[in-house]
């Protein structure tokens, strides 16, 4: 699990290798496995509208070679979600924030299964690739702790990162509020001692 300390006044990540012994999540099958009757179901519902009953009816008066029909078609789909399972990426990162995220775009795009499962392994590539990269950077100052100064150094120095830029300039932003908010402390503080002063001379 990653964890936050608090070292200078900074936040930051401590590194987990544990993290790395947590098997992933497989993802769902990109197609859902139907029994030869829920074929069924599903095209008459297609057709029109009927209920369970009416459906189960029709289900066993249909004749054999037409339900010998569903039952290849039921057999086929089996096989092809077996094999979308062994060839589908695996992924850590959650659906449910993938899909937060994505709420917040205007366009609000539309997404097939198997598009959210690229997605979702594309995000998790680069998260590994940049966490890799900051681990080689701390690593050569004999260090165990990622701190964001360092994400920030990372994105002004590789061209790659350069569409993270914003971070950057969010991050200056930040410091720059800080110091300005320590000097107004500072000459606040001046200014009640320099007040005490004067009273206790009176």
């Amino acid at each position: 699990m990653k964890k936050q300390i608090l070292e200078s006044g900074q936040k930051v990540i401590t590194i987990d290798d544990t993290i790395n012994s947590k098997q992933p999540t497989p993802v769902q099958p990109i197609v859902q496995q139907l029994s030869a009757y829920q074929l069924f179901m599903k095209d008459k519902k297609e057709e029109g509208k009927y209920s369970l009953q009416v459906l189960s009816q029709m289900w066993k008066d249909l004749p054999k070679d037409y339900k010998e029909q569903y039952q290849e078609r039921a057999r086929q789909l089996k096989e092809q979600v077996q094999q979308n399972q062994l060839t589908t990426p695996q992924t850590f990162f959650p659906l449910s924030r993938l899909k937060t995220i994505l709420k917040e775009d205007e366009q609000k795009p539309q997404f097939k299964p198997e598009a959210y499962q690229y997605m979702l392994k594309a995000i998790e590539e680069f998260g590994e690739l940049l966490l890799n990269k900051v681990k080689d950077q701390i690593k050569q100052d004999q260090r165990k702790t990622i701190k964001e100064d360092d994400l920030i150094n990372l994105i002004k120095e590789n061209q790659e990162l350069q569409f993270l830029s914003c971070l950057a300039i969010h991050h200056q932003k930040k410091k720059t509020s800080q110091t300005q908010n320590q000097q107004g402390k500072s000459k606040t503080s001046g200014a009640l001692d320099k007040f005490l002063e004067n009273n206790n001379g009176i």
